[in-house]
C-alpha cells in the first residue's frame, strides 16, 4: 500500500509506517554482515568488467573462493566478503577502473536480481517499490545501509556505507547508485530527474562522468551521501504493476531471504571463530566451547544449515592461505603455524586436496 506523502518531517519506512517528529526513526536496511550471502550477479557484472579491461578469468577469481562455473548459474549465492575480495583485486591490478564504478552499475537489469527484481516492477507506485527494495535488500548486490526519509516535498535516499572498507567505498557507492539509477528507470520507463546529490567522499578524477549521469553537480566531501527527489514522482503509477505477482514475488522474496539468513546462525559464527584464530579451526571441540556448546550440538546445527564444520574450516582456510602466500613474505612452516598446522606437510598435503596443487606452485603478487 503507498503511503501518503508528509510536508513535516517524516520517514518512508519499509515496513509500511512513516515516522514523524521525535515518533520511531527511520527504516535502514540491515547492517552489513560481511558473512551474509549476495546472489552471483554483482560478481559476474565485476567479472566482465576486468574482462574487457584484458584480466582473465581465472586471474580474477583466483583467490576469491569463486570458481568460474559459479558464474553460470543463476541461483548461486556467494558471501559478501568473497565479493569484496573480488573488487578489491579488481581496483588493484586495474587502477583504470576505480573510476567504472558507476557505468557498471548502469550495466545491471531487472533481470539479474531475479524474484526481487520481479516483485520491484510489479509495485505499483514507485513509493511501493521502495519499500519493498527496503524490506529485502539483502536479495540484490547492495553493500551498504538504505534509507529513505520524506520531508519538505522531497524523498531523500542516504547511503550508509560507514562499514564498507575505505579503499573500496568510492566504487561501491557509485556502482549501488548506479545499480539502483538502472533498475528504477527499467521500473518507471524513465529517468527520474535528481534535486541533490551528495557524496561522502573527494572529488575523483572522474567527476565529469558522475556529473554527465546525474545531470548535476554532486557536493563532495558531504558529511553522507545521499540523492534527493521530489516527493511527487513516488506516487505516480508504475507502467507494470500487477498485485497478484506482487503477491507472489513477495512470498518467494520471504523465502528466499529466510534460506541466505539462515547461513547466518551458528555456520556464520563459525566462520567468524576461525577467522579470527584459524590455529583453533582444526578442533571442533575447541570451536564449539567458544560458542558454549558441546561439539555434538555444533555438529547439529550446522547440519540443520545444510553444512559441516569441515566445509566452513576448509573454505576460510584456503581463503586465508592463498591470501598469505600470495600477498605476505611468510614461508611455508609459517604460514602452516598461522593456520594451526603441525607443519609444512600436513599444510601441503591439506592445500594440494583443496587446489591440487603444491602451495609453493602460488606465485606472489
Amino acid at each position: 500500500m503507498s503511503l501518503a506523502q508528509s510536508e513535516t518531517a517524516g520517514a518512508l519506512r519499509a515496513d509500511g509506517g512513516l515516522t514523524v517528529g521525535d515518533r520511531p526513526q527511520p527504516r535502514l536496511s540491515p547492517i552489513p554482515n560481511w558473512n551474509v550471502r549476495h546472489g552471483i550477479a554483482g560478481v559476474r557484472r565485476l567479472a566482465q568488467l576486468a574482462g574487457e579491461q584484458g584480466m582473465a578469468l581465472e586471474t580474477c577469481l583466483d583467490g576469491t573462493g569463486i570458481a568460474p562455473a559459479m558464474l553460470d548459474g543463476d541461483e548461486v549465492d556467494i558471501l559478501v566478503e568473497q565479493e569484496i575480495r573480488l573488487i578489491r583485486k579488481l581496483l588493484l591490478a586495474l587502477p583504470q577502473a576505480r573510476g567504472m564504478g558507476l557505468d557498471l552499475g548502469l550495466r545491471h537489469q531487472l533481470t539479474d536480481f531475479g524474484i526481487w527484481g520481479y516483485a520491484l516492477i510489479s509495485s505499483r507506485t514507485l513509493r511501493e517499490a521502495f519499500q519493498v527494495c527496503l524490506r529485502y535488500i539483502d536479495l540484490c548486490c547492495v553493500f551498504g545501509k538504505l534509507a529513505c526519509e520524506e520531508s519538505g516535498g522531497e524523498v531523500r535516499v542516504r547511503f550508509d556505507y560507514d562499514q564498507v572498507p575505505a579503499d573500496i567505498r568510492p566504487f561501491v557507492v557509485e556502482r549501488d547508485a548506479g545499480a539502483i539509477a538502472a533498475v528504477q528507470r527499467q521500473i518507471c520507463g524513465v529517468a527520474l530527474p535528481l534535486r541533490h546529490v551528495d557524496l561522502a567522499y573527494p572529488r575523483p578524477a572522474h567527476a565529469a562522468r558522475l556529473a554527465a549521469h546525474f545531470g548535476l553537480q554532486p557536493r563532495y566531501d558531504a558529511p553522507g551521501s545521499m540523492l534527493v527527489v521530489a516527493s511527487q514522482v513516488f506516487d505516480q503509477p508504475l507502467p507494470q504493476a500487477n498485485d497478484a505477482t506482487l503477491r507472489m514475488c513477495d512470498a518467494e522474496c520471504r523465502k528466499l531471504l529466510a534460506r541466505r539468513q539462515a547461513y547466518s546462525g551458528v555456520a556464520a559464527r563459525v566462520r567468524d571463530i576461525i577467522l579470527r584464530c584459524p590455529a583453533e579451526a582444526l578442533d571442533m571441540e575447541a570451536v564449539a566451547a567458544r560458542l558454549c556448546m558441546t561439539g555434538r550440538t555444533l555438529r547439529r546445527h550446522l547440519s540443520e544449515q545444510g553444512t559441516t564444520f569441515r566445509a566452513l574450516r576448509d573454505e576460510v582456510l584456503q581463503m586465508l592461505a592463498e591470501e598469505l602466500l600470495r600477498t605476505t613474505p611468510m614461508k611455508l612452516d609459517e604460514v602452516a603455524e598461522r593456520l594451526g598446522y603441525s607443519d609444512s606437510a600436513a599444510f601441503s598435503h591439506a592445500f594440494k586436496r583443496w587446489k591440487g596443487v603444491a602451495p609453493r606452485a602460488l606465485g606472489r603478487s
